[in-house]
C-alpha cells in the first residue's frame, strides 16, 4: 500500500469510524488505527501535552512485553528527555517528525538512549504533533519494531492527511471540559536541577547533556 491509501475504500471507512467516534471513549483507538493504516507503523502512544502539567495518557496499543518496561518510566520522568516532547516545548509547528531527523547529534550515545530508549524495542519512530493552542498539543508516537524501514510513500500519505487529523483531534479535545490541570513537580525538578550548586549556564549545559547533545551541539545552541 502506498500513494493511493487516501483514496482507498478502507481509508474512507476508517475515516468515517473516526468521525463517528468523536466524543467517545474509543476515539483515540480509532484515530490510532487510521494513522497506523496510513503509515505502516505497528504501535501507537497518544498523549496530551501541556505547559502546565505532565503528559496525560490518552491511548496506546504498545506490545505488552515492551509496555511493562517503558510506559510507566516515560510518564514518571523519561518524557523530560524525549525529543518529541522537546518539539512541543520549542513551539514546533504541526507536522510529522522522524526521530532520526530531530534527535540531538549525540542522542544515540546518550544515557537516555542506553538506559531507556533501547528498552522500547523500537527500530524507527515518528511523531505526529498536533498543536491545540499555544499551551496544549496532542502527540502521537508511531513505532516500528521491524528491521524493514518505513515506506516513504506511506509517510507522505500520513503527512497529507494531517489537516484532517488535526481537526479531528481539536474537535475531540473540545468535546470535554478541557480543565485538567495537574501539578508538574518533575518538570520543575528538571529545570531547577543543580541550581543550588551550579550557575544558570552550567544548569543549561547539564540539561542539554542529559537530552543527548554533544559538546559541539551545546556550543551551537548556547552560542559559545
Amino acid at each position: 500500500m502506498s500513494g493511493n491509501a487516501l483514496a482507498s475504500v478502507q481509508w474512507q471507512e476508517i475515516l468515517a469510524e473516526m468521525v463517528e467516534g468523536l466524543a467517545q471513549q474509543d476515539f483515540y483507538a480509532r484515530f490510532s488505527g487510521g494513522c497506523e493504516f496510513l503509515s505502516g507503523y505497528q504501535s501507537t502512544l497518544v498523549v496530551w501535552l501541556s505547559t502546565s502539567h505532565r503528559p496525560i495518557h490518552l491511548y496506546d496499543d504498545l506490545p505488552e512485553e515492551f509496555a511493562a518496561e517503558t510506559k510507566t518510566a516515560w510518564f514518571e520522568g523519561a518524557y523530560l528527555l524525549d525529543p518529541f516532547v522537546g518539539l512541543f516545548e520549542n513551539k514546533a509547528p504541526n507536522g510529522l517528525y522522524r526521530l532520526q531527523d530531530i534527535a540531538p547529534d549525540n542522542f544515540f550515545d546518550s544515557e537516555y538512549y542506553r538506559s531507556y530508549y533501547l528498552q522500547t524495542g523500537l527500530t524507527d519512530e515518528v511523531g505526529l504533533l498536533i498543536n491545540l493552542d499555544n499551551d496544549h498539543a496532542i502527540l502521537l508516537s508511531l513505532g516500528n519494531r521491524e528491521s524493514v524501514p518505513a515506506d516513504v510513500a506511506q509517510l507522505t500519505d500520513l503527512q497529507t492527511a494531517l489537516p484532517v487529523l488535526s481537526q479531528l483531534c481539536r474537535r475531540q479535545q473540545s468535546a470535554g471540559d478541557g480543565q485538567i490541570n495537574f501539578s508538574a513537580p518533575l518538570d520543575r525538578a528538571f529545570r531547577n536541577f543543580g541550581k543550588d550548586h551550579l550557575s544558570k549556564r552550567e544548569c543549561e549545559v547539564v540539561q542539554l547533556i542529559l537530552k543527548g547533545h554533544s559538546n559541539k551541539s551545546i556550543a551551537q545552541l548556547l552560542g559559545i
